[in-house]
């Protein structure tokens, strides 16, 4: 008997040290692969702060050829063309890489796009003066009428323009790549497959509204939104959201990074891990609108319809891994909205 007594012993020490040695063995695995992780982020940003400043440095070369004269008169309609695509890639660029970057970098690299877009749009107004044009009435045309025109061509480039873009551009389609909604209150706003798709999508400072994008856009940017409702097709891309608060969107994408954002409800389809960053009281649920041609932008936009990590969010605010954010949770069943 006590000579079982002891193999057992001896078993239970070996296994206790086949155990521990198998833990460390994790534990050096969980730090290695926590290591290289963090070598592949360093890399990657480091990747996007030197092709950014490139990038940059060639439209800013362009931008000064013009404004130095370097350019044939006859070749500036192409050369600013060529400017505007170069800094809408750029902008493409920022967005696909938000998974990886620090909030300051985003915010110092679309401060660097504005001043690009603000010293192109000054320069084509300066060699490039658009001609004013009217619109004349023909002999049996009311007044009436020609009011009622020049309205709907009002109300056409308003809804798929930026604040901060001019109607002068939008017709001669140098913002074709950019569309959205800027500065409104208490409207319920769309826009269709035919303008969003594979395009990049602004909403901004807006107050009350509905906002309804049935298509696949590009990259989803959301800013300054306060008590709005905003429903989005599959994005083929990202979604960046800052600053909203009182607020819910319906979203399905391959990446979401929240910032600064409370109170808002997400109902989401994405095929990455959400993540947060300073918000705090924000809910959680499946994806859950529907709409006519739903599947076949699901398709466009690239997104696999049976992968939904909707409930797998990081918090870069709380370091512990033993317990849930506090700053997040999943919706309730009586929570819970549908939408039309």
């Amino acid at each position: 008997m006590d000579k079982l007594t002891v193999e057992e012993s001896r078993e239970l020490v070996t296994g206790r040290l086949l155990r521990r040695e198998t833990e460390r063995q994790q534990e050096l695995e969980r730090k290695r692969e926590k290591k290289e992780q963090s070598t592949s982020s360093t890399e990657q940003v480091s990747y996007f702060i030197d092709t950014f400043a490139d990038k940059r440095r060639e439209i800013e070369e362009s931008l000064n050829a013009a404004d130095l004269g370097e350019v044939d008169k006859n070749q500036l309609p192409s050369h600013f063309d060529k400017i505007n695509k170069d800094i809408q890639s750029l902008q493409r660029f920022i967005s696909a890489s938000t998974l990886y970057l620090r909030v300051y970098d985003i915010r110092k690299a679309q401060e660097a796009i504005q001043s690009l877009q603000q010293r192109n749009q000054e320069l084509e107004e300066k060699l490039l003066p658009k001609k004013k044009f009217g619109f004349k009435i023909r002999k049996g045309i009311s007044t009436t009428k020609k009011e009622s025109f020049l309205q709907k061509i009002e109300d056409t480039v308003d809804s798929t323009s930026l604040s901060k873009v001019p109607f002068n551009k939008i017709l001669c389609g140098y913002a074709e790549n950019s569309c959205g909604f800027s500065g409104r209150t208490g409207e319920t706003l769309s826009l269709s497959c035919d303008t969003i798709c594979k395009k990049d999508v602004i909403l901004s400072n807006l107050v009350g509204c509905t906002i309804k994008l049935t298509g696949p856009p590009g990259t989803l940017h959301i800013t300054s939104l306060r008590n709005c409702r905003v429903m989005c097709g599959p994005v083929a891309t990202s979604v960046f959201i800052d600053d909203c608060e009182d607020c819910i969107l319906v979203l399905a994408c391959q990446q979401l990074r929240i910032h600064n954002t409370k109170h808002c409800d997400f109902y989401l389809h994405v095929t990455s891990r959400a993540i947060i960053e300073d918000s705090t009281q924000v809910g959680f649920a499946p994806y859950n609108w529907k709409y006519e041609n739903m599947e076949q932008h699901f398709k466009i936009a690239g997104l696999d319809v049976n992968r939904n990590n909707w409930d797998l969010v990081d918090d870069f605010n709380w370091l512990a891994s033993d317990k849930p954010s506090p700053n997040w949770h999943i919706l309730k069943a009586d929570e819970k909205k549908d939408w039309v």
